[in-house]
Parts: C-alpha cells; structure tokens; sequence
C-alpha cells in the first residue's frame, strides 16, 4: 500500500526510490517538509561547493564554492593526513570549517548533509585519520553518522570502503545505475578515482579506486579543458604518442603537465580493464558510462578518448553528468529515507583492492602511452 505521504522510500516496491528522469539521471525525491533552512555540501579535496534550501518548499536560495583552504598545509589528501598525524588535525578541521561557512554565505542552517572522500570527512569531523595511513589502509570509520557544527546538525553519509567516499557512492546513487537493469560502469575523477560497476541481472554492485593525483585539477584550468588541450595537442603534433612535447602548447601546459596527465589517464584506464576483466565483463556488454564530479562537468567525450581515459568502446555510452555528489547529498537533505538507501548501498557494495594487482600494474603499463 502506499504511504499517505509518499517519501520514495523504495521500501514498498510500488515506486523507485531515486526516479529516473529523461537524461536518466535520478530525480530529487520528494520534500519531506519541514521549517528551516538545510543545506548540502560537497567537500573536495580541491574544492567545496555548497547549496543553501528552503526546506519547506525545497526552494534553492544560494549556491557557492570555493577552493578548499586545506591545500596551503598540503596539495594532496597523503600530505593532509601526514599534517594530522604531526599534532595539525584541528588546524585542518578549522579550515575547512570555515570555508564551508563562507559557502553558505550568511545563512543560518539547522540541517546539513556534506558528502566527502573517506579522508575529508574525518578532517571535517576533527577525527584522526590514522588507521588509513600505513598498510593495511583500512579506515577505522566509515561514518553514516550525524555531528554537530556550530549548532547545525550535519548528516555524514556512508562511505564505502576507505578509498570510496561518500560523495561517489552519492554519485553511484544519483546516477540511476542501480535502478536499472542494464550493465554500468560509472567513473568519478578528481584526485582519487571511484569506479563502479553495476550488474543489473545480478543486483551487484562492484567498486574500486586508482590514485589520479592532481593532474586533473589544477587553479585556473579545469580537467576537461586539459584533456581537451591535450588531445588537439596530439592531433596538431606538438605532442606525440609518448608524451613527448614537440611543440607549444595551449593554457601554459608544460612537459610535466603532461606526463602528469599520462600517469593519470594510465590509472584511470587501467582501473576500468581490470575492474571488468575481474567481472567477467566486456567493454560491449556495458549499456551506459556516467562520467561524473565537477571534472565532467564541461568534458568533450571523443577528447577524452582521444588522449585513452577509457577504452574507445565506450566513447558510444558515454553521459557526462557533472557533479552528481552534491546532487545526492541535496537529496539526502530532502529525504533522510534516501540518504538511508544511499548509506545501505555503500554498505552492501564490493570492494575490488587494485593497489598491488598483477593485472592492474599490466594494464597500466600497457595504458601510460596516447592513442593514435
């Protein structure tokens, strides 16, 4: 029977508890009412974004972003939880504390739900980072709990393994994959790589994560306009098959730039094969490839194929979704039942360790050079 106020709970099996809409991403599900303001916040390594929203009417009154402050202590998450780890920690919570309050430009919340990687969340949360930093790399809390912050209460999501955070298992859930009934693979990029796959005939869901590092990410220009400098860069010739810079090139892109841009790629590719070879899977059993995080937000799909970020094959699947992390987390704000769904996904996803696999090291070195 349905509910008198249908949530979207999923629970009842009558209706999808993240409806799909035309372009197949998932819907916020409906408001559950209530008086005050919420908000939801995306907290990157590089940078946060923020929405502030009516939750009586769901209407959205602000938006902001910004880069995250925690990068004049250290550019990438190792040299944060190295920082942490030297007596830092509040240092680091502080800040970015602070940059999520000027995200929210003024307003005064009572409801907040912030999705993260597995490292920024325990800096948000002023929680030692530790059990992560040394072999076996297993992150002592995984969250889906709720803290305080200056009198907000603020809905940490579930993450899914220590390098699968909340905010691309919110990606996972916003992008509709587990809704349908197809095969599909979904790649969040920025500085660590998330990748899932979906088996619809199987209801598995399967996920596993390669070092990206920052190549991607960089002040002033975007990921998808490196790789769409880069790929005219190979076309044109200033660059060749090895990396090799052999001319100029646009937006102050150097060698190093590239060779950044290789090893990434590299991880990237390699971490798709190997997640599907262990599968069983083919690359044209794939129905559907969402490409998500700010970094595909502006991606041209045929140039980053062009430079082998992933296997031609799925150039033809391909949908750039943009950042579906704050997506999810606004709908976590809506409806707490949704988050509660989001939080048992990440739960009941398979991990897939690549650090360290035969496999995963073959494929990189075979994926380091560009496509002719």
């Amino acid at each position: 029977m349905r509910c008198a106020v249908c949530t979207r709970c999923g629970k009842c099996g009558l209706y999808p508890s993240a409806p799909i809409n035309e372009s197949g991403i998932a819907d916020l599900p409906r408001l559950v009412q209530r008086e005050g303001l919420g908000a939801a916040v995306d907290i990157g390594s590089t940078t946060i974004v923020a929405r502030v929203y009516d939750l009586a009417t769901g209407e959205l009154l602000h938006r902001a972003s910004t880069f995250n402050p925690q990068r004049r202590i250290a550019a990438d998450v190792m040299g944060r939880i190295s920082a942490a780890m030297e007596g830092r920690l509040d240092e680091l919570r502080d800040l970015v504390h602070g940059a999520v309050r000027d995200c929210l430009g003024g307003f005064r919340v009572r409801e907040m739900v912030a999705v993260g990687n597995t490292t920024m969340l325990h800096l948000f949360a002023g929680a030692s980072p530790a059990s992560y930093a040394t072999a076996p790399f297993k992150a002592d809390r995984l969250f889906g709990e709720r803290i305080e912050m200056e009198g907000a209460e603020v809905r940490l999501p579930r993450c899914a393994h220590g390098f699968f955070g909340a905010d691309a298992v919110a990606a996972v859930r916003m992008s509709g994959m587990c809704e349908r009934g197809g095969c599909e693979l979904l790649a969040d990029i920025g500085t660590n790589g998330e990748i899932a796959l979906w088996r619809g005939d199987r209801r598995e869901l399967t996920i596993a994560s390669v070092a990206a590092g920052p190549a991607f990410e960089r002040p002033g220009i975007t990921g998808s306009q490196i790789i769409s400098a880069l790929a005219d860069a190979l076309d044109g010739g200033d660059v060749d098959m090895t990396g090799r810079v052999e001319g100029e090139l646009p937006g102050g892109l150097t060698q190093d730039d590239v060779r950044a841009v290789q090893l990434a790629k590299a991880a990237v590719k390699a971490g798709l094969d190997t997640l599907l070879t262990k599968a069983g899977v083919k690359y044209g059993d794939v129905t559907r490839f969402s490409l998500a995080g700010g970094f595909g937000s502006g991606l041209d799909v045929a140039k980053a194929s062009r430079i082998g970020l992933f296997a031609r094959e799925l150039q033809s699947v391909a949908v750039v979704c943009g950042n579906l992390a704050i997506e999810g987390a606004a709908a976590a704000l809506f409806d707490p039942s949704f988050g509660d769904e989001t939080d048992r996904l990440a739960h009941e996803a398979r991990h897939v360790e690549l650090g360290g696999d035969p496999e995963f090291s073959d494929a990189f070195i075979e994926a380091i050079g560009f496509n002719e």
